[in-house]
């Protein structure tokens, strides 16, 4: 499923969705097993706890701008804590969109967060 950045609520929590018939908990239901940069996607898969099955979950069209990961050592699996569509500051004014772009907000419980520029969300169940 894609989501245009445009067309997602602000500060809804995107770690919760439901997509047609299914519901996804990325917080409680999953474990995030990898995070990469490839061709102008930032792309994060989730491992389902119990089935073990996988999601990709693609920004695509993404500019870094903040990435901070701490406390390496605790790191088993990462659990996403938030994901949020937010407002950025220019010239002293909040503003929701840069062009095509949406600022989102990354945050995992862990204490690592990332922030960054995307033009939308691809969300696809890997095959087993």
């Amino acid at each position: 499923m894609k989501i245009d950045s445009k067309n997602l609520e602000l500060f809804r929590n995107l770690s919760q969705l439901e997509l047609g018939e299914c519901y996804y908990d990325f917080h409680n239901d999953f474990d995030c097993i990898r995070i990469g940069l490839e061709n102008n996607f930032l792309i994060f898969l989730f491992k389902k706890i119990i089935e073990g099955y996988i999601i990709s979950y693609r920004f695509e069209n993404v500019d870094i701008v903040n990435f901070e990961f701490i406390n390496f050592s605790e790191f088993n699996n990462l659990t996403i804590d938030n994901i949020y569509r937010g407002r950025f500051e220019n010239n002293g004014k909040l503003l929701e969109f840069n062009n095509e772009n949406s600022y989102f907000y990354l945050e995992f419980d862990q204490g690592s967060k990332m922030e960054f520029w995307s033009k939308g969300i691809i969300i696809e169940k890997m095959n087993d």
